[in-house]
């Protein structure tokens, strides 16, 4: 199970996943190891050791979906008690998989806007890419909102960008394509609609291999937010 919220390479980005897959259902002690044993980290500093038998990125309701995971204190996975990103502050792998920052998942507030509600948001876990002096890059596995209108379920790896002084992700990049209507919606009206103009502008300008580049090196975007306060803001 532990699989789902490591997936990193860009072979997962597209994975198929099947309708009733799509089931609140929750695995009791199914083929835990220990790549499953976590420390958590709750708001009120308390730490909590055990082993994840659903993760918050495994195929769920679409409320429930990276906002929800159970947790049981034996690798026999009896007895697991549910945990939710607006009380956890973060969690921790045990077991060192990966040569970057990949164990390490925060629960933050991520932008989800719409035109009559610009600053609609929620509490989720995501993944610390990498970080500048101008912000920090985060990643997080999801349905695949765009691809399911046109009839297809499929998981992706999404992309936000929580600028140096904000506190709200807003994400920038979902599987390959590239979309700054979320970056637009939320900063419409504040000081760093400019920035967001020429991201905007920059990106598009492109053309398709910037379009390509970008989805297999989203740091890139950071670069251009460092090019905009470097060659452009006074």
């Amino acid at each position: 199970m532990w699989y789902f919220c490591r997936m990193k390479n860009k072979m997962a980005k597209s994975i198929l996943l099947i309708l009733a897959l799509m089931v609140n259902s929750v695995a009791w002690g199914k083929d835990l190891t220990e790549q499953d044993h976590v420390r958590v980290t709750l708001n009120d500093g308390t730490q909590i050791e055990g082993y994840v038998t659903k993760y918050w990125s495994e195929p769920s309701t679409f409320g429930q979906m990276n906002r929800v995971f159970w947790l049981s204190k034996g690798i026999d996975g009896n007895n697991p008690s549910k945990y939710t990103a607006d009380e956890v502050k973060s969690i921790d792998f045990i077991v060192k998989v990966y040569d970057r920052n990949y164990e390490h998942v925060i629960s933050a507030e991520v932008a989800n806007p719409s035109t009559f509600k610009p600053h609609r948001s929620k509490k989720q876990f995501v993944h610390v890419e990498s970080r500048t002096s101008r912000g920090t890059v985060y990643w997080w596995n999801a349905i695949d909102s765009q691809k399911m209108q046109l009839g297809a379920v499929t998981m992706s790896t999404i992309y936000g960008v929580c600028f140096e002084g904000e506190n709200i992700i807003v994400p920038f990049l979902t599987g390959n394509v590239i979309s700054m209507n979320a970056l637009r919606i939320v900063y419409k009206k504040t000081e760093r609609k400019e920035l967001v103009n020429y991201l905007d502008k920059r990106i598009l300008k492109g053309g398709s291999d910037l379009w390509n580049e970008v989805p297999r090196n989203p740091m890139m975007f950071m670069d251009f937010v460092e090019e905009y306060y470097s060659k452009v803001k006074p």
